[in-house]
């Protein structure tokens, strides 16, 4: 599975979609899209500048879920985001208006040990689980309660976008321990940047999602489907 992250609402409307419509040309399978927060802690300075730009643009939760709406059938769709978003949404009305239309939400900042508190607020969107390599067996109960079929795994420590080696024997070993505790399919962010990159990803994991790399080239539509074709080929 080849999964592209981008920030819903950058640098604008038209652009976005014409992103979205590239990963689809592309042959990607997912498409992460980006409500973008004031204060979002996860991400590095690419994807923070690129949240920044859409909220100073007029981006909003309602204007971005209005346009995920018309993704429809075009790919597998995830939302990610932070808690307060939803929470500040609405849980329910999220729900109500995303329902068989994307797979899942994933939220940078909330352990998989609190998913329960948004779920009693009336979301019924899965909610995707987190992994990394701090994760024990003991901690598969929590991924495994999840109704997502997908496992996100941080492939790094700290923010989107840091440059570090990725494929280490600790990643390696935690994925493959991951593999025999759960079924979910597990999916690598955090450090893809390249098409190597990318088959190494496919090699030991079920996916991989790109995220800072594409939303560098996101406001171009020909350098970023350039982008993107370097990673399936």
């Amino acid at each position: 599975m080849r999964g592209v992250y981008l920030m819903g609402g950058y640098p604008d409307e038209k652009k976005f979609r014409e992103a979205c419509d590239c990963a689809v040309s592309s042959g990607f399978d997912f498409i992460e899209i980006g409500i973008p927060f004031n204060d979002p802690l996860a991400d590095g300075p690419v994807i923070t500048a690129a949240a920044y730009a859409s909220l100073a643009g007029g981006a909003t939760p309602e204007s971005i879920v209005t346009g995920i709406e018309t993704l429809r059938g075009t790919a597998g769709l995830y939302v990610m985001t932070y808690s307060n978003i939803i929470y500040g949404y609405g849980p329910g009305r999220f729900s109500e208006r995303l329902s068989g239309v994307i797979n899942g939400v994933i939220l940078a900042d909330l352990p998989n040990r609190m998913s329960g508190v948004l779920r009693g607020m009336g979301l019924e969107i899965p909610i995707v689980p987190f992994a990394t390599l701090e994760t024990r067996p003991s901690d598969l109960d929590a991924i495994n309660k999840s109704a997502s079929d997908i496992v996100y795994f941080v492939g790094l420590r700290g923010i989107t976008g840091a440059d570090a080696r990725i494929f280490t024997d600790e990643l390696i070993g935690k994925v493959d321990m991951i593999k025999k505790g759960s079924d979910k399919k597990i999916i690598l962010g955090f450090g893809i940047k390249t098409g190597e990159d990318a088959s190494r990803a496919l090699e030991i994991c079920d996916g991989f999602v790109v995220g800072t790399e594409a939303v560098r080239r996101q406001g171009d539509a020909s350098r970023l489907g350039d982008y993107l074709s370097s990673l399936v080929s």
